[in-house]
């Protein structure tokens, strides 16, 4: 879950947005969407921690993952779009990997009292 309280920017002492607050559940399916210049950007890069608000907090639960992929991006010739993105979740997919590797060799194994079998699964939770 990711909680948005009082989000505000200014830049020069002009307000860019105020006030903004949400709550944004795992489940959640939003869209951000405005004019150009609204501060869309500005939001969604404060949610993702890559810049900071003027006023109000944002908090995340733990074990919750946000990426972002900038508009403009670099990016070189040879790579597409969604290996830009598996960048963005490289971590969790090393995690994920991890997970199946262990599950896999739980399930293939027989030695259920054994003190290898039991790192296994401290492991794996």
């Amino acid at each position: 879950m990711i909680t948005l309280q009082a989000i505000g920017v200014e830049y020069s002492a002009k307000p860019l947005f105020s006030g903004v607050s949400a709550v944004i559940n795992p489940s959640d399916r939003i869209a951000l969407v405005g004019k150009n210049g609204a501060g869309k950007s500005t939001l969604l890069k404060i949610i993702a921690g890559l810049q900071t608000a003027t006023t109000g907090q944002v908090a995340a639960s733990d074990g919750t993952t946000i990426g972002y992929l900038p508009q403009q991006m670099k990016i070189s010739d040879e790579t597409s779009i969604i290996e830009e993105v598996r960048k963005v979740f490289a971590s969790q997919l090393v995690l994920e990997q991890e997970s199946e590797r262990l599950s896999l060799e739980l399930a293939s194994r027989e030695d259920y009292d054994s003190e290898e079998y039991h790192k296994l699964i401290d492991r794996l939770t």
